[in-house]
């Protein structure tokens, strides 16, 4: 029985309906990101849920024309006009990690076509760029206010530079992300709505344009926040005594929602006016809810102010077990972020009882679960072995990707090293394939030419000191089958002589450990890299110099370069002409000649060094719909469907025009 014969056995599937949901070409050739201004016709009068009828009626909010700014986004929905009303329901891991639900949170300054070729206004009407790239002047929609009614404007982008990410005493360290040429972007507020940004040297991959995941957040209200800084309130740090924190930098972040960078990470500041589709309402420790923002800046063709549904819950659920039994009972309006391929088939035979349906989309991820050693380890021999490429290839060579292609994913995974997806226009296949074949022979030889041919009594290798080689590998177990893949790998390396313990972390916890570099492996997924956001993002993404998030293997070298020096860790060459690599890249013109050269050179290092291991990619992924929800995807739609966080998961396909059906 082949391969594919058996996953539809497993799955139920006809022959044909597996081929429409494992079709869809990958593109090779470049396609050049495009603002797109669609041309609707302005609706001539508005319409509102009821639930804000009755509190106009009442005198608690004005009419809906005058929430509306006077050129509201208008959005074609998906299939029909929705109605309005009701409740979704969404289930997260934990408080501090994005959920279903949050991913339609985001309102960002520019909206993102599902392949990232397409850029669409949304708090922004339009960007220009001069003609050398050394400045991008920005156009704020006019007339959009935050939740609480008061105006978004420039103000509010002003404060998060000047007051946030640019305050030595709130991030001593500024992000990489806001920066070219070495210095930190400049800004200028020409009016209300109007900014300007310059950089020191070409800047076409300008972050604030080209981030799709999530889409560019690059605001605050500065009319709340301002009260929590000193610069405003002279108390700031008292009162921030008073309410239980231990600086008032402390309490500003706290009430800024600075986790992740993004307004809808995980719990929310309640209190914070967004300008997202809901406002939440309350957040303990077993659920996060959310009710309609009245002030939100868009309407479908008719007139409708969105979004339809009124009301949201997420529920916390304590393991992926019991969140594959809440979509497979039906409880879940959509479910996709920790819903499992190994899953598949009991997703499907329990769509008639739970009331949804299934659809496979692709993970855009070069690596569904990458591996990463701590390249800055207090443990001197540790840190000789991790920082030698050829323990890493070994490593690399001691994983058996095809057992964990057919147990975890269904064997329909792609065996690929941590590498740009494959539809990107300068792909390299020699990038995927580097050290991924199964061959613990060279493995083993490999490790002892380093110097570990000395075993103990159990076969365990000796290290340089006769200690056993030991270590732990961390990771977190959300979005995806990261412990399936980890305790698959440390079998396989225990196969080599080494002594591997895989451990399940919290979140917090595990990124103090990596900020203080105290982990010896971790293990994550390699993300974010459609071509855009590789681009865009690769600077400090998983594969830039350092890598990110929990394959985060040299923050002080991060901390190094983003302080000139003044601060971190110095990093080996190799790091030095990686991101000197990314920074070459990110000054090209996207689809250039010079790009394109470019970006091989940065894969060609990255592969080199290999720093970031990858397993299995680009595999299918089933995202769950209940059968009462509307506008989710389109009828008959059967595209290939990019899934991941280089365009947000659920965020291009509008949440909030979805709505109940009766």
């Amino acid at each position: 029985m082949t391969q594919d014969e058996t996953f539809l056995r497993r799955s139920g599937m006809t022959r044909r309906q597996f081929n429409l949901m494992f079709s869809g070409a990958v593109a090779g050739s470049v396609v050049l990101p495009t603002l797109v201004k669609p041309a609707y016709a302005q609706p001539t009068q508005f319409n509102e849920a009821p639930m804000l009828a009755e509190r106009v009626a009442a005198g608690e909010l004005p009419p809906v024309a005058e929430r509306l700014p006077p050129n509201p986004v208008v959005v074609t929905p998906t299939n029909e006009i929705g109605t309005y009303g009701g409740r979704m329901f969404g289930a997260g891991r934990a408080p501090e990690t994005a959920n279903d639900l949050q991913i339609g949170q985001v309102a960002g300054l520019f909206r993102y076509s599902n392949d990232l070729n397409e850029i669409y206004p949304e708090l922004a009407e339009g960007y220009q760029f001069n003609d050398d790239f050394t400045e991008c002047t920005i156009t704020l929609r006019p007339g959009i206010k935050w939740s609480d009614g008061e105006p978004f404007t420039v103000d509010d982008i002003v404060f998060y530079f000047e007051d946030w990410q640019y305050d030595s005493d709130l991030l001593p360290v500024p992000s990489a992300t806001l920066m070219a040429g070495g210095e930190l972007f400049s800004l200028e507020k020409l009016d209300d709505h109007t900014i300007k940004f310059g950089f020191a040297v070409p800047h076409p991959a300008f972050s604030i344009i080209h981030f799709s995941g999530g889409p560019s957040e690059p605001f605050r209200p500065a009319h709340y926040l301002r009260q929590f800084h000193p610069k405003y309130n002279p108390d700031a740090a008292a009162e921030a005594t008073a309410a239980g924190f231990n600086s008032w930098q402390t309490r500003f972040t706290n009430r800024a929602n600075s986790a992740g960078g993004s307004f809808h990470n995980g719990a929310s500041n309640i209190d914070m006016p967004v300008l997202s589709p809901w406002i939440p309402t309350s957040v303990d420790s077993q659920r996060q809810q959310y009710e309609r923002n009245p002030y939100f800046f868009k309407v479908d063709t008719e007139g409708n102010q969105l979004p339809y549904v009124d009301y949201m819950t997420v529920e916390y659920a304590s393991n992926a077990e019991v969140m594959n039994l809440k979509a497979v009972s039906g409880e879940l309006s959509v479910a996709g972020m920790d819903i499992q391929l190994s899953n598949f088939p009991i997703i499907r035979r329990g769509e008639e009882t739970g009331n949804y349906k299934t659809k496979l989309v692709y993970s855009e991820r070069g690596s569904d679960v990458c591996l990463a050693f701590n390249q800055i380890h207090p443990d001197p021999v540790l840190s000789k072995l991790f920082t030698d490429v050829r323990f890493r290839q070994a490593m690399s060579l001691g994983i058996n990707r095809t057992e964990i292609n057919e147990l975890v994913f269904l064997g329909q995974g792609t065996i690929r090293q941590a590498t740009v997806n494959e539809s990107a226009s300068f792909f390299e296949p020699r990038w995927a394939e580097h050290y991924v074949a199964y061959d613990p022979d060279a493995a083993n030889a490999l490790l002892d030419e380093i110097g570990l041919s000395e075993r103990n009594a159990d076969g365990v290798r000796l290290r340089e000191d006769g200690v056993p080689l030991t270590f732990q590998l961390e990771f977190l177990p959300h979005e995806g089958p990261k412990t399936e893949v980890c305790e698959l790998v440390v079998k396989h390396w225990q196969a080599l002589g080494i002594q591997v313990q895989a451990a399940a972390r919290e979140r917090s916890y595990l990124i103090e450990r990596l900020d203080a570099q105290q982990q010896d492996a971790t293990a994550w997924h390699a993300d974010r890299l459609l071509e855009r956001p590789a681009y865009a993002y690769g600077l400090i993404g998983k594969m830039g110099p350092g890598g990110d998030s929990i394959v985060r293997y040299g923050k002080l070298w991060q901390d190094w370069f983003n302080s000139g020096g003044e601060r971190g860790t110095e990093p080996p060459q190799e790091a030095k002409d990686l991101r000197a690599a990314y920074v070459a890249w990110q000054e090209t013109e996207f689809g250039s000649d010079a790009y394109m050269a470019a970006a091989k050179q940065v894969y060609d290092l990255t592969t080199e060094t290999l720093w970031v291991i990858g397993t299995v990619g680009q595999s299918p992924q089933p995202v769950i719909v209940r059968n009462d929800m509307g506008n989710v995807f389109r009828d008959g739609d059967e595209t290939r469907f990019w899934w991941g966080a280089a365009n947000w998961f659920w965020h291009t396909l509008s949440p909030e025009q979805w709505y109940i059906k009766a």
